[in-house]
């Protein structure tokens, strides 16, 4: 399917909008995810069960707050929603470090957990907010490879929360737990900054052409549909439910291998697997973003649940091998590098699998007016997969001999994507005549 041909100026413009546009999300992530590698430098303050208590308060606002937040980012634009997201993380993110600053710890988890509640109801304006941006700026031949740009974004925020973080603290700020949360709220004010002076909703409000993006959704129409009438088309569309459900399963197994990590590592005798976790995250997510919208462009007409469907069979066999080493690699310090691996070969399907859905099916289904409240239902249903493996991983891990049911407790949920991606593997959205 061949897509529109751009001007060089366009094609600069564009850049210069989804560029910023990607910084700031990746930041946002950085000042979403910091709390798990602080969790290990706050000594007794939180332990594995603190730490999903705050995973599971987060995703649960997280997941609520899409049904405001999304059919709100439609009204207002996408622009705002990204102002209103990298405005309010980061004063959050500074008053979670003031907690640790100031030695205001009593009932530590219970004062995170309210923080990181508010923390991501203003990260629930992002994802919607990138995606409805950049709905306007792609054809729909281009958001397979838009859904891989998604997922280097993620890669690149997991990178700066798992790596960079840990490196400027153990480099500047040793000792000062509290820096965690001050510098991503640091930079979070500077893509606010950022965000105002160079992202623009539409090419037309860069004076530039707007363009057919190629899709026929009932969403595309030109008459101004209600939000509440958008909302209610949305939640009872079939292939953005199956797609959200999912995704659901995505939430369990992304969180539920990556954020336990470093948990399990430093019992285990692999603190230096522990500290090369956002370097293999990023390469392994962004490979396999940008594999997967490229695969669902050139070999799947733009269809994006086969691509899905290819990457949970892999999830599947990887889940088996690593119950298997769980319970026959007896070397604690060897096990701890072989599931590091196995986590690395997780971010990389998973992340491809979020990108390809949450970064190009829901702009393909949501239309012009629905997009950011099609990413918002798909999203919250992702962050009750997270609030699920929070609440279950973080009490399992915390009994004896807990660690070893880690990956089996994964295996029904990838099964279950595995399925409803076959179920809709050649769905994809009707083409506008010409297409």
């Amino acid at each position: 399917m061949a897509g529109p041909v751009y001007s060089k100026a366009f094609s600069s413009r564009r850049f210069w909008n989804y560029f910023p546009l990607g910084i700031a999300y990746a930041a946002l992530y950085m000042g979403r995810y910091s709390y798990i590698p602080a969790k290990e430098d706050v000594g007794d303050l939180m332990g594995n069960a603190g730490l999903g208590t705050m995973t599971a308060v987060g995703a649960i606002v997280y997941g609520v707050s899409f049904l405001f937040n999304g059919p709100l980012t439609d009204k207002m634009g996408g622009r705002k929603a990204m102002l209103v997201a990298t405005a309010g993380s980061a004063v959050v993110n500074m008053l979670m470090g003031l907690v640790l600053a100031t030695g205001w710890t009593e009932d530590y988890v219970l004062k995170m957990a309210i923080l990181y509640g508010v923390n991501m109801y203003f990260q629930s304006f992002a994802s919607v907010a990138i995606v409805k941006v950049n709905s306007n700026w792609f054809h729909i031949s281009e958001r397979g490879f838009f859904g891989g740009i998604f997922g280097v974004l993620i890669s690149s925020g997991l990178f700066l929360a798992y790596t960079v973080s840990p490196l400027i603290m153990s480099w500047i700020f040793s000792g000062q737990p509290q820096f965690y949360f001050f510098v991503p709220a640091a930079l979070l004010a500077i893509m606010l900054t950022v965000t105002f002076l160079l992202i623009r909703d539409t090419p037309a409000d860069t004076g530039h052409a707007d363009f057919s993006t190629g899709t026929d959704s009932e969403f595309d129409s030109a008459e101004k549909i209600p939000v509440l009438q958008v909302l209610r088309r949305i939640v009872t569309h079939p292939i953005v439910l199956t797609i959200a459900f999912i995704e659901l399963c995505t939430g369990v197994l992304r969180d539920g291998a990556i954020h336990w990590f470093g948990a399990y590592a430093k019992v285990h005798a692999g603190s230096d697997a522990r500290g090369m976790l956002g370097i293999g995250l990023f390469i392994a997510g962004a490979s396999g973003a940008m594999l997967a919208g490229w695969v669902s462009d050139k070999f799947f007409d733009s269809r994006r649940p086969p691509v899905a469907g290819l990457f949970y069979a892999v999830i599947v066999v990887v889940l088996i091998g690593a119950s298997l080493i769980m319970h026959f690699v007896p070397d604690a310090a060897f096990k701890t590098y072989l599931i590091f691996g196995i986590v690395i070969l997780l971010a990389f399907a998973v992340i491809g699998t979020h990108g390809v859905l949450s970064g190009a099916a829901t702009a393909d289904f949501g239309g012009k007016q629905g997009t950011a409240t099609a990413v918002g239902i798909i999203d919250g249903f992702v962050y009750i997969g997270v609030a699920i493996q929070g609440v279950s991983l973080g009490w399992l891990t915390s009994q004896p001999g807990g660690w070893d049911y880690w990956f089996p407790f994964l295996i029904p949920f990838a099964l279950i994507g595995l399925a409803l991606s076959w179920r809709i593997r050649n769905v994809k959205p009707k083409m506008k005549a010409g297409h």
